[in-house]
C-alpha cells in the first residue's frame, strides 16, 4: 500500500479511493468504462479487502498504457473465482437456514395446533371434573335425606313393633285373665245349690267371649301387620326413585358436558 508521501503525487480521485480503503469504507458503484477503468479496479480492490478476499491492485504498476498487467489479471481472477466460491457458500448456507426455517415454522403450527387440543381438551376435562363434583354433591345431599327418611322409617318401625309387641303382651294378660275369670265363675257355680247351670253352657259361653276377643285381637294384629309392609314398601320405593334420580342426573350431567 501507498505511503501518506506518495498520496501527493496521486491525482484526487485516486488518492480518495486509497482513503476509503485504508479505513474500510465502501466505494459508491459506479458503472465501469474505458475512462474509468484505473478507478473501477482500485473500487474493487477496497470492496474485496472489506470481505477479506486477497487481492491487491497498485495503479502505477498493475495497469499501464489502459492495459492490464497479466499478473494483475490472474490476482482478479483468483479474487473472484474467491468471491465467487464465498457467495456461493453463504448462499448455501442461507438456502439452508431457510429451508431449516420452513421446517421449523411448520414444526411450530404443529406444535402450537398441539397445544391448542391440550388445552381444548383440558378445558373439557376442567368441566367433566366440575360436573362430576357437582354430581356427586347432588347425590350426597340425596343421600343424607335418604338416610334421614330411612331413620325416621326405622323409628317408625320400632315403634310399630313396640306397639305390637305390648298388644300381643295384653293379649295373652286377657286371655289369662279371662281363664281365672272363668275358673273363678265356675267355683261360684258350683257353690249355689239353688242353681244348676250346666258346666259345658259356662265354658261354652266363656270359650265364645274368649274366641271372640281373640278374634277382634288378630284383627288388629294383621291389620298392624299390614300397615308394617304397606310402610316397608314405600321406604323401598323411595329408595329405589331416589338412587335412580340421583343416576339420572348424574347421566344428564355428563350428556351435557
Amino acid at each position: 500500500m501507498a505511503t501518506a508521501n506518495e498520496f501527493e503525487f496521486l491525482d484526487e480521485e485516486v488518492r480518495e479511493l486509497l482513503e476509503n480503503y485504508k479505513h474500510k469504507k465502501a466505494t459508491v458503484y459506479e458503472p465501469c468504462t474505458l475512462k474509468n477503468v484505473k478507478e473501477c479496479l482500485i473500487g474493487i480492490n477496497e470492496e474485496l479487502g472489506i470481505y477479506n478476499i486477497n487481492y491487491l491492485f497498485n495503479p502505477y504498476i498493475d495497469y499501464d498504457n489502459s492495459t492490464l498487467t497479466p499478473e494483475a489479471l490472474v490476482k482478479l481472477i483468483n479474487a473472484t473465482w474467491t468471491l465467487l466460491h464465498y457467495h456461493k457458500n453463504l448462499k448455501e448456507k442461507v438456502d439452508g437456514l431457510s429451508e431449516q426455517n420452513h421446517i421449523l415454522d411448520q414444526k411450530n403450527k404443529q406444535v402450537n395446533g398441539m397445544l391448542g387440543r391440550l388445552k381444548d381438551k383440558l378445558l373439557s376435562e376442567k368441566n367433566e371434573a366440575r360436573a362430576c363434583v357437582a354430581s356427586a354433591q347432588r347425590v350426597s345431599d340425596q343421600s343424607e335425606d335418604l338416610l334421614h327418611t330411612l331413620s325416621e322409617t326405622k323409628a317408625k318401625l320400632f315403634r310399630v313393633t313396640k306397639q305390637k309387641d305390648a298388644l300381643e303382651k295384653s293379649l295373652r294378660n286377657e286371655v289369662s285373665r279371662l281363664k281365672l275369670d272363668n275358673e273363678k265363675l265356675l267355683d261360684r257355680l258350683r257353690n249355689k245349690s239353688n242353681v244348676h247351670v250346666s258346666c259345658s253352657e259356662v265354658c261354652d259361653s266363656t270359650l265364645l267371649r274368649l274366641k271372640e276377643r281373640e278374634r277382634k285381637h288378630l284383627s288388629v294384629i294383621s291389620q298392624l301387620q299390614n300397615n308394617n309392609q304397606e310402610l316397608l314398601r314405600e321406604v323401598l320405593a323411595l329408595k329405589e326413585e331416589i338412587i335412580l334420580g340421583g343416576i339420572e342426573s348424574f347421566d344428564i350431567d355428563n350428556r351435557k358436558t
